[in-house]
């Protein structure tokens, strides 16, 4: 019986076998390592990447298009127009940043102070310096939208809850003290009545929003609109007039 046994093969590794064992071990690990420090560097070089993308972006804008300034002067442009699209395009990729549920508080101030045009005056040092500490003086509740961004200029203690939306296509200049609810909608774009000059053109009205003004949740700003100092505006309103 013992003699046709089969031989009992040994579970005991082999000197090769372990080497082979290692070496695969090693290779799984430094996949793993390097993965998350790929991930890890996206996460802290992404966003200031963005940042720098929007800034040459604008610059181009308003050194080489010849629409920017006729958008921002109200008058009839082509929104089309390569450098627009591409500042536009670049102003949407740094707000998806900024609305990433992984970034620090301190990484949304240098993205807005990035974005807008102007915020907090006297109150923040230059839009290009990313040590800036983040500023209780302005909070936007992510998500949040924007056309262009660098036509917002924002004043001092300034609050926009969750789901804000700014076309600024022309200036939107928001004053101090200014709280806006969920939802709040600020339209400057407008566009021809003409259906047939409307498939290629457009034109934006400005908007501009005094001190201590509390805008309620679900209202919307139409474009050229100017809303005075301490006003409140209803949630759900649509403001075509000045108040």
């Amino acid at each position: 019986f013992f003699a046709m046994a089969p031989p009992i093969r040994s579970v005991i590794p082999t000197g090769s076998s372990m080497t082979i064992f290692a070496a695969a071990a090693a290779a799984v690990g430094a996949s793993i390592l390097t993965s998350l420090a790929m991930r890890y560097i996206d996460h802290r070089l992404r966003w200031r990447a963005k940042c720098h993308k929007f800034r040459r972006s604008v610059s181009l804008a308003k050194s080489k298009s010849t629409q920017f300034f006729l958008m921002l002067e109200g008058n009839p442009y082509n929104c089309n127009e390569a450098a627009l699209a591409t500042c536009r395009a670049a102003a949407h990729e740094l707000v998806d940043e900024y609305n990433r549920p992984e970034r620090t508080a301190k990484e949304r101030v240098i993205i807005l102070l990035t974005l807008l045009g102007s915020c907090c005056p006297d109150e923040t040092s230059s839009m290009n310096n990313e040590n800036e500490e983040a500023h209780p003086a302005i909070c936007i509740e992510p998500p949040f939208r924007v056309d262009y961004g660098t036509n917002v200029k924002v004043g001092r203690n300034f609050y926009a809850n969750f789901n804000c939306t700014i076309l600024d296509c022309a200036s939107v200049t928001i004053g101090d003290n200014v709280f806006l609810a969920p939802g709040v909608q600020l339209y400057t774009a407008t566009h021809p009545i003409d259906a047939v000059e409307r498939r290629s053109t457009e034109y934006a009205k400005p908007i501009t929003i005094g001190n201590d003004v509390w805008i309620g949740g679900g209202a919307i700003i139409l474009p050229g609109v100017r809303i005075g100092c301490r006003v409140v505006v209803a949630a759900g309103a649509v403001v075509t007039k000045d108040v």
